[in-house]
């Protein structure tokens, strides 16, 4: 998946007026360059969606789909966000059957189990809970949406009380909500193919979504980067095996909403670090800001960075992180062509510059062969014999590619 979602972009001062214009955007000025995945985006609603009226969803909706975009969309189906004043609110879907007050999970002592920021839990097993999964599958079937963002998935892993006797672990009570839930998405049931990420979720059960975040928010200062990495050099394997893609949450190429504005090399790292997750690969600026498009129509139109993207394959560290620190150097054996070799490293320093020294052994090259090496950002080349040696300003980041010289 390429695109768009809302999240860093506007968190809670999402509109109509964004939504609609980061796809004219992505349209008008990077897809046909090479922004762009079996020729289209995902333009991604995130929470606060709800802030548009049924009217503005339509047209937005419209909007994107006259572009040749695919729309998505975000849900909490195991959290609520209610205050105690609002245990009595019917759940959506069951016609006054049932309150809040009877889907939320308790204790063994009947108490309401405590929030985790801020969302309460939701029983998983409760029939109340799966009619209102009835309700909100069946809206975002009808309006057509393509992509899904199940977010605090967690909540729903929470060990209480439920209501099937039967499910006594709170893993079990996950897998039964989250089994019913893929259902109701499947193709099957939806009419179309409908995108299901996770995020904020337990690795296992693993056999109901196409990807799950791999970290909790990222924006877009380098310790951000870092912070994803960290992620990367440890949970890599996720990709294609537990998961078809990893998700490195949105890239931020110039501001996140609750942030001041990155230099050019954190913007650019935050996006290479994105390119070799093997990656759901969504944009997070509010390209009205000039900056931002500016970042976009430099970077989004590199054909071979893309290509990477695309391949959905995730990069792996070439050593081990030290500490807890993240690993600064991954790579990937191109899978479509044998003897090539990406290798992408970081200087996570935001104020000193850095040598980087990679052996070509560790890349599992012959070391006395001679190879030549392309930097895929600035589309020069070199030579590289025995090691490979990157010089970094501040924050940068960079992705070289490597073939035996002729």
């Amino acid at each position: 998946p390429v695109g768009w979602n809302s999240w860093s972009a506007a968190m809670s001062t999402l509109d109509y007026d964004l939504y609609t214009s980061t796809s004219d955007f992505l349209k008008r000025e990077v897809q046909a360059d090479g922004f762009q995945n079996n020729d289209t985006l995902y333009i991604n609603f995130d929470a606060f969606w709800d802030r548009l009226t049924d009217e503005e969803m339509e047209d937005a909706l419209n909007r994107v789909r006259q572009n040749g975009h695919k729309p998505g969309t975000y849900w909490t189906p195991f959290a609520f966000w209610g205050s105690p004043s609002q245990f009595d609110k019917p759940v959506e879907g069951t016609d006054g059957e049932f309150t809040y007050s009877d889907i939320l999970l308790r204790d063994a002592a009947g108490e309401i189990l405590p929030d985790i920021a801020g969302g309460l839990a939701i029983d998983p097993t409760h029939p109340g809970a799966l009619k209102r999964i009835d309700w909100f599958t069946d809206k975002i079937i009808r309006e057509g949406f393509e992509y899904i963002k199940l977010d605090f998935m967690a909540h729903g892993a929470l060990e209480g009380q439920h209501y099937r006797p039967e499910i006594t672990t709170g893993i079990a009570a996950y897998h039964y909500g989250l089994s019913y839930l893929a259902k109701k998405l499947s193709p099957e049931a939806a009419g179309q193919p409908i995108f299901i990420n996770l995020s904020i979720a337990p690795l296992f059960p693993y056999a109901f979504a196409h990807s799950r975040r791999i970290s909790c928010d990222v924006f877009g200062m380098i310790g951000d980067t870092e912070y994803l990495l960290n992620s990367l050099t440890y949970g890599w394997w996720m990709n294609d095996t537990l998961y078809r893609f990893n998700d490195p949450d949105h890239s931020v190429l110039y501001k996140s909403f609750n942030q001041g504005a990155t230099t050019r090399h954190e913007g650019r790292s935050r996006l290479t670090a994105s390119v070799i997750a093997g990656t759901v690969l969504l944009l997070g600026d509010d390209f009205r800001q000039e900056e931002a498009a500016s970042r976009a129509k430099a970077w989004l139109k590199n054909g071979s960075i893309m290509e990477l993207a695309r391949k959905g394959t995730t990069f792996v560290p070439v050593e081990s992180a030290q500490g807890g620190r993240a690993a600064d150097a991954f790579m990937l054996a191109d899978p479509d062509e044998e003897g090539t070799v990406y290798l992408a490293v970081f200087n996570f320093d935001g104020k000193q510059a850095a040598n980087k020294t990679v052996p070509l052994d560790r890349l599992g090259l012959e070391p006395l062969a001679t190879y030549r090496v392309t930097d895929l950002w600035e589309g020069t080349e070199s030579k590289a014999s025995g090691e490979v040696r990157i010089s970094l300003e501040p924050a940068e980041s960079t992705i070289l590619m490597l073939c035996i010289q002729p």
